[in-house]
């Protein structure tokens, strides 16, 4: 068989949302089909990528982010009778490959609309394709077009995936339209059994943020809520795990509330036994999320976890018996979620223990060979 694997991140390194992927991508080769990846530069540089390309596979590198034109409802069938000059090379590439199934991964739900070219080759082509819907916004706002577009690109696939029944559920509403070959899956996890360790010492109670630090991450509703919240406790620390662009931001924050000496930048962490082996609670302050992998990691490895109510994380968190969920992302409902988290603090490792029993029963590890399937 052969498989190309397109990611329309183009603006952001290799990350949760390329896990999906690059395990198919894996498995592939692993069972002997012919792999094509069209990725940008930033993924590109991933030592998984390298891995695939060092296992046989093919790789084209996807030209920046630039202005690309949108098509709206007239354009459908006049896409299937264009051949001609692409601007993405990758469109050609994948063109000259032939491949039976194209896999792509979109950052949002809607990428492929904006993906001229691409959409142009598919209709043009009549390659069968599936897409890994990493996001959805809770309250989209699109244009009647980009919608009948969007719509139409779901229906002419081989299935749509989605990372929770809750991002699918606001697409088909969204849409208006049931997409009978949409479905929910689980992304692999990098937990393995031996990243579980024992109920750290609680002399300091320690959150653990696990999240590349930009703005749709909430770190700073997280901040100021910890301040108001339990800013007259003694006994805590915030430990942000993660880079991103927002860190400058987010330690003037910390100074300027008096929290300097509670929240302790960590960068990135490859490992989670090294985060878990010293923290009690995860905390994922989201704006908008599909669901976080660091959700049912921090629960693998025995820890409650406390969430915005957002994507998928209701379906892996029961509010007060696994973690906390925060209803809005706000900063008062998340200094209240905190109050609530604080006050419960002595039920942590039993909640701990409850959410690993949870996160257990319910994590398929190899749901994401359905992609290849």
């Amino acid at each position: 068989m052969k498989l190309a694997f397109v990611s329309t991140i183009l603006g952001y390194p290799w990350g949760g949302a390329d896990a999906a992927w690059t395990a198919a991508a894996e498995a592939a080769l692993a069972r002997g089909d012919q792999v094509l990846l069209a990725l940008s530069a930033l993924t590109a540089a991933h030592p998984r990528v390298a891995a695939l390309v060092q296992a046989g596979a093919t790789l084209v590198v996807r030209p920046p982010p630039a202005a690309r034109p949108v098509f709206g409802r007239g354009h459908w069938h006049s896409l299937r009778r264009r051949l001609g000059a692409y601007s993405d090379p990758a469109v050609v590439a994948v063109g000259a490959f032939r491949p039976d199934l194209v896999l792509f991964s979109c950052g949002g739900t809607d990428d492929l609309v904006v993906e001229a070219d691409w959409v142009a080759w598919l209709a043009a082509s009549a390659t069968r394709y599936r897409v890994v819907a990493n996001w959805q916004a809770e309250h989209p706002a699109t244009s009647p077009d980009h919608c009948a577009l969007l719509r139409k690109l779901f229906l002419a696939s081989d299935g749509v995936f989605f990372l929770s029944e809750r991002n699918l559920a606001v697409t088909r509403r969204h849409l208006a339209n049931a997409l009978p070959d949409a479905r929910a899956f689980q992304v692999p996890l990098r937990w393995q059994p031996a990243d579980a360790s024992p109920w750290p010492d609680a002399s300091v109670l320690r959150f653990a943020a696990v999240a590349r630090l930009e703005p749709v991450k909430g770190l700073d509703l997280l901040l100021p809520a910890l301040h108001e919240a339990l800013g007259s406790e003694p006994a805590w620390q915030l430990n942000l795990f993660g880079r991103g662009p927002d860190e400058a931001k987010l330690r003037a924050l910390a100074a300027r509330l008096g929290l300097a000496d509670r929240v302790v930048f960590r960068g990135y962490v490859g490992g989670l036994r090294e985060i878990w082996t010293e923290n009690h609670l995860f905390v994922s302050p989201a704006l908008d999320e599909g669901v976080p992998m660091t959700i049912p990691e921090a629960m693998l490895c025995g820890r409650p976890a406390l969430a915005t109510d957002l994507g998928g994380a209701p379906e892996w968190i029961r509010d007060g018996v696994t973690g906390f969920l925060c209803p809005v992302p706000t900063a008062a409902a998340l200094e209240a979620t905190l109050r609530t988290a604080w006050a419960a603090r002595a039920r942590w490792p039993a909640m701990g223990g409850a959410a690993a029993a949870a996160a257990k029963q319910r994590y398929l590890p190899e749901d994401f060979l359905r992609l290849i399937a």
